[in-house]
Parts: structure tokens; sequence; C-alpha cells
């Protein structure tokens, strides 16, 4: 089997004849077109369509590439020649430049059983280096790497430069995924050493842009503006002014940061003019507000609003929702040194407003994705339990037949048994589906969690609170790592639990003021890092703790959680001494609020479902405590947890 970097020795006549050609004065095009229409080899026709979906897919244009290398394909089918595996490369390619990567992963795949019928070792170098892609592109980051490394000492060893560049690339993006940078680096300028740059037009501009990020966000400021310098001079060479303008604008960026206000003036000078010329908007406005920046840091606050100005004009004509939100911002702060209050208030609200639009529909796409996904996947298993009662049903209709053929005592046999398998059947469809509902109301609560997160964020920086902000934001971040590590898992330790749950009251309590303290208590017989639990499931509960039982409370507030182990499950308490679910209630009533807590709904729900998934009995158990007068000193909430391990 041929490498999909070479063609097949079989097409170089017509590749000759495409030459010919081009010498013409033909269009690249056109000279595929006029050869598609003339030629009457199909080996010639094959390599037509492979130079159409090279030519579209460095283009751009990936549904016409789409096309013709389906042609290709289909073509390489009637002839029956070997199959062309460049074509499925270039799909591999259109598909991803489309985003959609379940039907990438599909021709990746294909890739892989076709090179698996090949004994040779280059093609056993492809086939790791898809695989790696495979495991990446699933997010199997150990796999993918261990796949990569073992390509890595083949194609050392078979000296398949390409193939070894491409790698190192590859392992790069995978780092990147995993968040460590300084990996990542380390592959991206093995790649750089690798790559032959005159060839690799379309990665090298990435990963010089890549590298340079590194630098400059690990504090190597003028490292990376040196890289980004080395970039412009590249894409100066390949005539590419879309990546010109970009990265000026990082090196822009890059001085501003830096503290060099002047070369930074000078640098967007020229990047507003480069994205004015090949009508990137974007970046014009980009450029514009931060021009506008540096004015305003230089106390030019006439210079600062004519940028600013020009620049929302250009956002709202793009509809560039980010770049409003963050000019209105730096407006408002730019306002308030100015001791222009009201002007400052005024532009802090268009900024929240823009900011809670982005935030809205980030939730609402995010919301619409997971629930379009969750309905496919469910319309996928719904069809599969009617094939298996279809089974069923053809099965019995068999034995009725075999009833004029065989015994009674064979009959009777044969229907009992062909029962008892459909509804093992039925029942693991039921527990599929089950498992899909839990998944579906995990993938709801989580964008429930980070909206009211975000909400207290907001607070801090509309009241100025620089270092408040900052720590709440650094808090902030690595709950939200935390939380959509652990929503991929229908169950995770203990203790994952337990260290995304300190996390949120820590931002609770500095949103709040300190106005409660809460202890943790984790009985030594409990292995917390063996057990599991559902995930996010205590979080709720303290968040009704302090929002209903707390909030309203007098003075300082005390949250207890703990947990001890029970009869076949582990029992976790709850216990605040807030003013106890009636009072909260009567206080909600007076405020005529209608509505049930979403996370606590969502809950129930998941709980149900638990029971249903492991045939477990998870409850929950609510207390009213009232002291030695009678009234009301807070609320206990018991929880039985099965335990998963």
């Amino acid at each position: 089997m041929i490498s999909f970097f070479k063609y097949h020795l079989y097409l170089l006549t017509g590749f000759l004849l495409l030459t010919s050609c081009l010498d013409k004065g033909f269009s690249q095009t056109d000279s595929l077109f006029d050869v598609l229409g003339t030629s009457k080899s199909d080996s010639i026709k094959i390599q037509c369509y492979l130079e159409l979906t090279e030519h579209y897919i460095h283009h751009k244009q990936a549904d016409s590439a789409i096309i013709y290398a389906n042609k290709g394909i289909e073509m390489n089918k009637t002839a029956e020649l070997p199959p062309e595996m460049e074509f499925y490369y270039q799909l591999v390619r259109a598909h991803n430049a489309l985003g959609e990567y379940k039907t990438s992963n599909q021709y990746i795949v294909q890739i892989i059983k076709m090179l698996n019928q090949s004994d040779k070792a280059a093609d056993e170098a492809i086939r790791m280096f898809y695989s790696g892609w495979l495991h990446l592109s699933r997010g199997e980051f150990s796999q993918s790497i261990e796949t990569f490394e073992k390509c890595i000492i083949m194609a050392t060893e078979l000296e398949m430069d390409d193939i070894l560049s491409h790698t190192y690339y590859a392992l790069a993006r995978v780092y990147y995924n995993t968040t460590d940078y300084g990996q990542e680096e380390k592959y991206y300028e093995k790649f750089l050493e690798a790559a032959d740059w005159d060839k690799e037009t379309r990665h090298i501009p990435i990963v010089l842009t890549r590298l340079g990020d590194i630098k400059r966000e690990d504090g190597k400021i003028e490292e990376g503006i040196e890289t980004y310098y080395m970039l412009i001079d590249y894409a100066t060479k390949i005539n590419d002014s879309v990546v010109i303008a970009n990265t000026l604008n990082r090196i822009a960026w890059g001085y501003y940061e830096y503290g060099k206000l002047e070369l930074s003036l000078e640098v967007y000078l020229k990047d507003l003019e480069t994205s004015k010329r090949i009508k990137h908007k974007q970046l014009v406005t980009n450029c514009l507000g931060n021009i506008g920046n540096i004015y305003r840091d230089w106390n030019y606050f006439e210079k600062a609003i004519e940028y600013y100005t020009l620049s929302i004009e250009v956002s709202q004509e793009i509809g560039d929702m980010y770049n409003l939100s963050w000019l209105y911002k730096d407006i408002s702060a730019m306002y308030a040194n100015m001791g222009r209050y009201e002007m400052a208030y005024n532009n802090f609200m268009l900024h929240s407003a823009y900011n809670d639009t982005l935030q809205s529909e980030n939730y609402r796409r995010n919301l619409l994705q997971a629930q379009t996904q969750y309905e496919i996947e469910k319309g996928e298993r719904e069809l599969e339990l009617m094939n298996v009662r279809l089974q069923r049903n053809r099965y019995l209709l068999y034995g009725l037949g075999g009833l004029s053929l065989l015994i009674v005592l064979i009959a009777i046999l044969w229907i009992r048994t062909n029962r008892l398998r459909s509804r093992e059947r039925l029942e693991a469809m039921n527990h599929k589906v089950t498992a899909l509902t839990q998944k579906n109301l995990r993938s709801q609560m989580n964008p429930h969690f980070i909206f009211n997160t975000l909400n207290s964020i907001q607070y801090y920086v509309f009241q100025n609170d620089r270092m408040a902000s900052n720590d709440y934001m650094t808090k902030f971040a690595k709950l939200i790592r935390k939380t959509l590590e652990n929503s991929e898992h229908p169950a995770i330790p203990i203790t994952e639990e337990l260290n995304a749950l300190e996390l949120y009251l820590e931002l609770e309590s500095l949103r709040f003021k300190k106005k409660f303290s809460w202890k943790i208590e984790i009985d030594e017989e409990i292995d917390t890092y063996m057990y599991k639990i559902p995930t996010m499931l205590i979080q709720p509960f303290v968040e009704n703790a302090i929002g209903h039982g707390l909030m309203h409370k007098p003075g300082k507030g005390n949250i207890q959680i703990s947990m001890k182990p029970g009869e076949e499950c582990i029992l976790c308490t709850i216990e605040d001494n807030g003013i106890g679910r009636e009072k909260a209630m009567e206080i909600k009533n007076n405020k005529k609020e209608n509505y049930r807590s979403l996370g606590t709904s969502i809950t129930e729900s998941r709980l149900r479902l638990v029971n249903s998934l492991y045939g477990k009995n998870m409850k929950v158990e609510y207390t009213d405590l009232k002291d030695d007068h009678g009234d009301a000193s807070g609320t206990r909430v018991e929880i039985c947890i099965p335990i998963i391990t």
C-alpha cells in the first residue's frame, strides 16, 4: 500500500499531461477540467480529482474539496483500481475545516483499516500516526502520547521526515490539550527543525503564532515578539496578508504589555493600515480600541474617545459582542479615573449588558448542543430497541412455525429461551437510555452552576475591587477546570467531589464577605480515593443552605458537612444554623418567587436515575432543627449515597 504523502506510480503519465496543459497558459483549475473532459484514461481522471481536491483545500473551499474527493473515490471503485488513500486524507482535512469532527474521525478509521491490510513498515508508521490522531480527537491523551512516541521512533528509523515532523506537531497539540505548555513548546520547536518550510505553509504560521503566544504568556515578552517577527518574515515570503495582520496585532499587544506604548502605537497603526487594506474588520476594530487604550494611558482622553468611538462603530457594524464588551469596560475605567462617575456608570452598564449577552449566548449554545447530542443518541438507542422488538417478534413467528415440525416439548423450551433473551436485551437497552438521561441532566447542571458563579465575579468587578476580583478569578478558574473534568464522568472519587466543594465554599465565602464558616468531616473508615459518588451531588444542597438558610440570618452562619459509613451506603449530612425551611419559604412567598431551584430539581431527578441505573436505594431526608424554645435553628439534610467502586 502506498503512503498518503506520495501518489501511485501508475498516475505518472497523467501528471505529465497535466504539466503540459499548464505550460500552455491555462489556470490550474481550467487545465484540470479540460483534461477531465477530454481524457479517456481513468487513471488520469483520478489524478485530476486529486489535484482539484488539493486545490480547493488550499483555497479553503472545503465543500468543493469534499465533492471532488468523493467523485475520485467513486471513479476509483468503478475502474476497479487500488484504493487511493490520498482522497480519504483530504476528506479528513476538509471535514476538520468545517468543524465536522465526527465525520472526520470516520474517514480516519477508514484510512487505518486500509493501512492494516499492508505489511510494509512505512505503512505501519502512518497507521500509528493516524491512530494517535484518533485517540487525540476522542480525548484519550495518554494513549495518544504513547502511540505518537512509538511513531516517532519508527519514522526516525525509516527516515520518514514528513511523518516525523507531523508527529511532532500532533504531540504538541496533545500537550496543548493537557495544558502542559512546556512540552507543547518543546515539540513545536522539534517540528520547526524537522519540517520543510517551503511545503508547510499551512502549519508553520500556526506553530510560530503559538510559540510566540506561549513565550509571551510565560512573561518572556521580548522572546515572544522576536518569534512574531520571524512569522512576519515568513508570511511576507508566502504573501499571506491575513497572517501578517494578525501577527502585527500580537506584536503591538506584546509591546503594550511590556509598557512600550510608543512602539505599541506604531505597530497598531501599521496593523490598522494592513487590516483596512485586506478588509478584516475584526482586526480593524481591535486596533482602534487598543489605540484608544494607549491614548487613555497617556491621559489624552479626547484622542482616546475618538478612537473608542470609531472602534464601537465598526464593532456594531459586524456585531462583535466581545469587542463591545471590553471596549465599554475600558471606557468606564477611563471615566472613573477622570472623576466622571456618571459616564463611568453608564458605560459599565453597557459593558454588563454586552457581557451578559455573551454569557447567555454561550450558555444557550452549550445547552442546545448538549440537548441535540442527547436527542441524537436517544434516537439511536430507541432505534436499537425497535430492532430488538422486531427481532423478538420474528423469533416468535419462527417458533410458531416450528410447532408444526417439532414436538411440543422442544417448541415450548425454544420459546421460553427466546423470551428470556429478548427480555435481557430490552433491559440492557433501557439501562443505556437511563444512563443517557443521567448524562443529559449533568450537562444541564454544569452550565447552571457556571452561570451562577459568573454573577458573583461580575459583582466584584462592579465594586472595582481588583485584589478580590483577581483572587476570585483564580479560584473560579480552578473550580471551572474541575467542574469540566468531573462532568465527563457519571461518578467520581469522593476526594474529587470534596475538592470542588471546598473551592465552591471559598468562592461563596468571598462573595458574601465571610458571612459564614464551614467544616467538612470525613470518617476515617471511608476511602475517599476508592469510593465514588455521582458528580456534583452535594454542591446543590450546600448552595441551598447558603442561599436560603444563612443569607437571611442575622450574624455569622455555619455549615457542617460530614460523611460516615452506613448500612450499604455512605451517610452524608449537611447541617446549617440558618433560619430554617419554614422561614425561608415565607420570605420566598413574600417576594412572590414561584420558581424552584434548578440545581435541586436536577439533583433530585439524578437521584431517581441513579437508583434506577445501579439498582440502589439513594434517598434524601430533611429535618427542621429547633432550639430549646421551639424556634427554628437550622436545617439538616441527610443523603444516603450508595457505595460505587
